[in-house]
This record gives structure tokens, C-alpha cells and sequence, in this order.
């Protein structure tokens, strides 16, 4: 039975929805998804591209991956996704104006600034809610509630001198099967041959951009060519940046064409990588959050990743974390991993941390208030599992 109270209406623009496949986009769809159906809430998913599903409505705009994005980038001194979210912030404005929205939840930083300066001239009342997926430490000046997913920027902000009353710590949510599941061997061997990898012997996964300086992709092949007494295949997958050149020519003299695969996948099958690997790397040194590293965790599969504080509130006491910048350590621990037999009960417990802290059915009600409270322009009183 309907209450009668008009639900908060919430706008959820996504420039790269569509285009291509990071963490901002599987959040904003996600986070969409397991929010619907709850009455109190009126949900408006935005997204650039083509590749939209059911209810979600595309805002035309010039793709970052684009000639024109990237010739109109150099007239103006900018990059073609800065581009991107200039172009897509000047369609949406339609929609903005006839939607009349109480709050615009975004990730796009720019189109986050070209929002509040609409509402500054226009008068109109929403307010907007930053999702701080990629931990910028820019003043949060243009926003009237930042969501930090993590202790470690929440912290940060707050050392900095961010008010507090316009944080709230939130974490990303994730869609969690209530049960783990064991991969079974066909599904293994089906997964790798859709991958292209071998069906057979062992498997190191990394997911993130193709590039050096933030997923450090390159010290991944270097150190799994170090191994010695096992001999693993490297996939990596991910989206293409402008150093994926650079890391393929390091894969191709460390391990040779035979020993590696890179490429870009739909999010289906790069779940499945997960639990078709026999060991996830992910050498960031820094992450805002890490979607890898939780659907990693909950796939199963054996994990090392930095050592982080960000590493070390997402995994708590499963994985391996370690500096993974000294040269030998993820050789060593890659190597101690691919020669223990799986341990089943690890893999269940794993899935069940990541379900029991990160999981939507965990998360959903907290994101509702945090939606509500950004509404009604008051700070949100919710906080992450324990």
C-alpha cells in the first residue's frame, strides 16, 4: 500500500555509462539496481552511451574515446574525458529542468561543478551528493554531502579541515549471492577458453586499467616472470589507457606471447575470471576503494594486493597484503600461493565477509537514508558494518 508521501526524486548521471567499464560505472548501475522498488525513492539513471539497459536514459555527448573529444580537448587545453563530461553536462540540463530532481547523486567531478553552477543561476533547489569513488582531495566546495567509501579518505577529509557534517563514510555495495558457490571444473575450463587462456595450469588475475602508474600493471608481469618453480599465465583485464602499449611491450619481453593475455571484457565474464584464476594481484598503491578487490574476495580466489589502509579495512584478516613495490615480494607470495592446494573453507569464509559487510542487502537501507538526509539537507546518520 502506497504511504501517499512523494518519494525523493534522485538523478544518477554517468558520463561513461554505455562507453566503457570502470568502477563509477558498475556503481552507478548497481547502486541503482539494488535501490529500486523501495517506494520512498524515484531513481533516474543517466548514462553516454549506447549500451544502456532497461531504464536507463541516454544523455548524447561526445565520447571521450573519440576523434572529436580528443581534437576539441587540444583547442582547449583539456583532456577528452574533461570533454566528455562538459558535453554531457550541457544535455542533461534538459532533463535537469523538467525533472526538477530533490537530489543529483554523482562520481563525474565536472559534472558535478557544472550542476551547482546551473543551480546557482537558475535557482533551482536540488542538492548534490558526491560519490568519492576515486578519492580526490580537491575542497568539496561544489557539493552538499560527499559520500567517502573508505575510513582512510574519510579521515583524510577530515584532517584537511572538511567540515564533518558534510561527510558521511558509505562504502560501494555489491551484489553478493547469499551462497558461496564452488567452481566446478567445466565452469573453470569454460570460462578460460572464453577468455582465451589456457584450459589448464595456473592462472594470475589482475583487473583494472591497462596502464603503469596506477594499477602498475607492468610490475605484475615482471614479477610473475620471476617465478621460478611455476610458470603461471597472466590475464589482465581491463580498460585501455594511453600506457597499455607500454605494459603490452613489457609483457611481450618478460614472458613472451604465449604466457599472457590482456584485453577488455564485459563485467560477466570478467566475474567469472575471477573464479577461473588460481591467484588475484592488484599492486595499486592507492585506491579510492577497489571494487577488484571485493569481488575478488567473495569470488574466492587467493588474493594479494598493497598494503593499504583502504587493503587493510576491506579485507581484514583474509588475503595477503604486503609492499608490493620491493622487488621480489610478489613474486614471493605468488609463488607460495600457486603451490597450496585450494582451501574451500577459506574461499566460503571470504565470500561470506564480503557478503556480510559489503553486500546491497547490507548497504541498501543505508544508502536510502543517506539519500533521504542529503533531501532534506541534514548530515545522514549511517556508517558501515562492523
Amino acid at each position: 500500500m502506497s504511504s501517499g508521501i512523494r518519494p525523493i526524486r534522485v538523478f544518477f548521471p554517468c558520463t561513461g555509462l554505455g562507453r566503457v567499464a570502470r568502477g563509477f560505472e558498475a556503481f552507478t548501475r548497481d547502486c541503482a539496481h539494488a535501490l529500486r522498488g523501495r517506494e520512498e525513492l524515484a531513481l533516474t539513471v543517466f548514462g553516454g552511451g549506447h549500451d544502456l539497459t532497461a531504464g536507463e536514459r541516454r544523455i548524447a555527448s561526445l565520447s571521450r574515446r573519440g576523434v572529436a573529444a580528443r581534437l576539441l580537448g587540444k583547442l582547449v587545453h583539456r583532456d577528452p574525458y574533461f570533454v566528455e563530461q562538459a558535453t554531457f553536462a550541457a544535455a542533461f540540463l534538459p532533463a535537469l529542468i523538467a525533472g526538477d530532481p530533490d537530489v543529483v547523486y554523482f562520481a563525474d567531478l565536472n559534472v558535478g561543478n557544472a550542476c551547482w553552477h546551473w543551480r546557482r543561476v537558475s535557482g533551482q533547489r536540488f542538492r548534490l551528493l558526491f560519490y568519492n569513488g576515486g578519492a580526490t582531495t580537491k575542497p568539496f566546495t561544489r557539493c552538499d554531502l560527499v559520500q567517502q567509501v573508505s575510513p582512510e579518505h574519510y579521515d583524510a577529509a577530515l584532517a584537511r579541515g572538511e567540515a564533518a557534517e558534510r561527510h558521511v563514510l558509505l562504502p560501494h555495495g555489491l551484489d553478493v549471492p547469499a551462497h558461496f558457490t564452488p567452481v566446478t571444473n567445466e565452469e573453470r575450463r569454460a570460462t578460460r577458453a572464453a577468455l582465451g587462456v589456457p584450459l589448464d595450469g595456473p592462472l594470475v588475475l589482475s583487473v583494472g586499467m591497462l596502464d603503469q602508474q596506477v594499477k602498475r600493471m607492468d610490475l605484475v608481469i615482471r614479477e610473475a616472470a620471476a617465478l621460478t618453480s611455476i610458470q603461471p599465465h597472466v590475464l589482465l583485464l581491463g580498460e585501455e589507457t594511453p600506457e597499455t602499449p607500454v605494459v603490452r611491450a613489457v609483457a611481450e619481453r618478460a614472458l613472451g606471447a604465449g604466457r599472457y593475455t590482456m584485453g577488455t571484457v564485459n563485467r560477466s565474464l570478467a566475474m567469472a575470471a575471477y573464479r577461473a584464476a588460481d591467484a588475484f594481484v592488484l599492486a595499486s598503491p592507492r585506491e579510492g576503494f577497489g571494487l577488484a578487490y571485493l569481488e575478488a574476495l567473495m569470488s574466492g580466489v587467493p588474493c594479494v594486493v598493497q598494503d593499504t589502509p583502504t587493503t587493510a579495512y576491506l579485507y581484514g584478516s583474509f588475503g595477503h597484503r604486503a609492499d608490493l613495490s620491493v622487488p621480489g615480494v610478489l613474486a614471493s607470495h605468488l609463488e607460495r600461493m600457486l603451490a597450496t592446494p585450494p582451501d574451500s573453507a577459506m574461499a566460503v569464509a571470504q565470500h561470506a565477509w564480503v557478503r556480510d559487510r559489503f553486500g546491497w542487502d547490507t548497504l541498501a537501507p543505508r544508502y536510502a537514508a543517506m539519500l533521504h538526509a542529503c533531501a532534506e539537507g541534514r548530515r545522514p546518520v549511517v556508517m558501515p558494518a562492523d
